[in-house]
């Protein structure tokens, strides 16, 4: 009687979280299983009824971890320092595939154990990269919110994940000026870990480095001796506020695009001032946002038309053809994001690769499994 309530319950729990293909799926399960145990009963034979019952549980077990990661929660491997202070390379992440809803599987490759064996099969593997089915998404509990970070697929290759912040959502205009990132022309206030890097003059140079010290930071500094009462590094807002509180500090001026990356690294534009922190107003493509095909925007916006909006569209002396056809604008079929690494100075991101389709997310990191911050 209790089970049954504990059931009804987390059943009626889901259903007001609107997720109504869970609770189906969990009561298909729990039928299926009730239905297939009342026949095992039915067998006399002892052994035979054991190595049934031990199989169907197995098989079972085994559909629900499957089930799980694929739809559910699913651990993922922090794989650079894009996001120092707030993940470190090596992190075990625990990712929450329901807040977004989860993404159907585009081929076998996506379907955790059952991959394994297609990665076995040349044929198989020769289609990789191709999406053997369309994309679809099941309802998740929350829509994406700028600041969320999130795990999702660089390409399409299936073997390359990276997790990021976002700063962009769909039909965002953002505008980065001097390293701040504006959405809407309102400033996004970024969270405290995230790093530049910059410039100090200090007023107490032992007290300094003191703090630099008992913060474990060290390594993010550069000094020069030529300059005694100059530093320079890497450090979050958090680590600055902290700096700036002790007295010890006479100004801090952040370094501004000191990296010089070469234009054909950098978002695609025919603006050739853009740099890693100056660039922009960028439009993100929203779903059924039209917009006029015109050299700024076909640059801007090329890579997603063929790669992801599946759109073949090419220009031929200042005139443009989608799918063969003559077209003056562009209606968008997917919903896009800005990504951006909170190690601003050490990352690879939405100003380089571009935007993020909706069809590559796949959950929101819930928490550290396993840290290697100390490490």
């Amino acid at each position: 009687m209790i089970k049954k309530i504990l059931i009804s319950s987390l059943l009626l729990f889901l259903i007001v979280l609107g997720l109504f293909w869970l609770s189906a799926a969990i009561l298909l399960f729990i039928v299926t299983y009730s239905i297939i145990s009342h026949y095992i009963k039915l067998i006399k034979h002892s052994f035979l009824k054991k190595t049934i019952k031990c199989i169907v549980v197995f098989l079972f077990l085994l559909s629900s971890l499957i089930f799980s990661r694929m739809l559910i929660l699913d651990l993922f491997r922090i794989p650079s320092s894009s996001m120092e202070n707030l993940f470190y390379p090596g992190d075990i992440i625990v990712v929450n595939k329901l807040k977004y809803g989860p993404k159907l599987p585009r081929s076998p490759f996506d379907i955790p154990f059952i991959n394994l064996a297609f990665y076995n099969n040349k044929n198989a593997l020769s289609r990789i990269k191709s999406n053997w089915w369309n994309y679809n998404r099941l309802a998740g509990t929350t829509n994406v919110k700028r600041g969320d970070v999130f795990v999702f697929s660089l390409d399409i290759s299936r073997k390359y994940f990276v997790v990021k912040r976002c700063v962009g959502l769909p039909g965002d205009t953002i505008k980065i000026i001097k390293g701040e990132v504006y959405a809407n022309s309102t400033l996004y206030n970024s969270p405290e870990t995230v790093k530049n890097s910059c410039n100090f003059r200090l007023k107490n140079k032992k007290k300094f480095f003191t703090i630099i010290d008992s913060l474990k930071i060290e390594e993010n500094l550069i000094y020069d001796n030529s300059s005694p009462n100059w530093a320079s590094g890497i450090f979050s807002k958090h680590e600055l506020q902290i700096l700036q509180k002790m007295n010890c500090i006479d100004s801090i001026k952040k370094n501004i695009d000191h990296l010089n990356v070469a234009q054909e690294e950098l978002l695609k534009t025919t603006d050739s001032r853009w740099t890693l922190d100056d660039m922009g107003p960028i439009i993100i493509p929203k779903k059924g946002m039209e917009i006029d095909l015109n050299p700024d925007n076909f640059l801007l916006y090329k890579k997603i038309f063929n790669l992801f909006e599946n759109s073949i569209i090419i220009q031929r002396n200042g005139i443009y053809f989608i799918d063969g056809e003559k077209e003056t604008t562009y209606k968008f079929k997917l919903n896009y994001y800005f990504m951006m690494g909170d190690n601003r100075k050490g990352t690879s991101d939405s100003r380089s690769w571009g935007f993020l389709p909706e069809s590559n997310v796949i959950g929101k990191v819930q928490c550290v499994l396993f840290s290697n911050k100390n490490k």
